[in-house]
């Protein structure tokens, strides 16, 4: 199927979990590529939970992706202790590690899995804690503030092929931006998800003021 779709000129994002399961999808990407050479196709994988080195190495040097969903994460990673232990759990979602390996990572919610609030996704992937418990899970993978921010806009719209008019802001790009009532920068990242949103511009249209409301 990926090599057929591939061939037809689609991009592919196809919904993966499990260690094995990415290896394979990333495999056939791969495969798919070398037997009808296409640039930039950018095939990502959609979750990519328990994404594996040898994965990361493939997406990487193939110019794939991977969307993750790290309100997933928050919600679940108490819960995914019990099924496939501490440590895997902590791995889970490596967002570091395949930043680091050279892949664009992307960030989504799943939703109606999640609630698609970005606040929440970019406290997650800062701090690594649980919704229940509140425990660290895999402080090893922590990103940044600004690495985080950037997999909702610059990689998440690059994964749309659409980077070219929107992810930043700059002269020639639509203005979509989010104002909060708060210094993002400047904030406990525990208190991120409650800083209030108070201005939302989608295509240069106000669409959201609760100044003027």
């Amino acid at each position: 199927m990926i090599r057929h779709a591939h061939a037809a000129g689609h991009q592919l994002g196809v919904h993966v979990t499990g260690d094995r399961a990415c290896d394979a999808v990333a495999d056939s990407f791969a495969a798919a590529v070398d037997e009808r050479p296409r640039p930039d196709a950018r095939h990502y994988l959609i979750h990519g939970d328990f994404l594996t080195p040898h994965s990361m190495k493939v997406l990487a040097a193939h110019g794939f992706g991977v969307n993750m969903n790290p309100t997933i994460k928050w919600t679940v990673a108490d819960m995914e202790e019990e099924f496939v232990g501490v440590e895997r759990a902590a791995y889970a979602w490596p967002y570091r590690d395949a930043i680091d390996a050279g892949v664009r990572v992307a960030s989504g919610s799943d939703a109606p899995v999640t609630y698609p609030d970005w606040r929440q996704g970019v406290a997650t992937m800062v701090l690594r804690e649980s919704k229940a418990a509140g425990r660290v899970s895999g402080p090893e993978q922590r990103i940044g503030l600004a690495e985080a921010i950037r997999t909702y806009t610059i990689d998440a719209a690059w994964q749309d092929f659409a980077d070219d008019w929107k992810g930043s802001l700059e002269p020639g790009k639509v203005a979509d931006l989010c104002v909060l009532d708060g210094d993002l920068l400047a904030a406990d990242p525990h208190d991120i998800p409650d800083l209030p949103v108070v201005l939302t511009v989608m295509d240069g249209q106000v669409v959201h003021d609760t100044l003027r409301d």
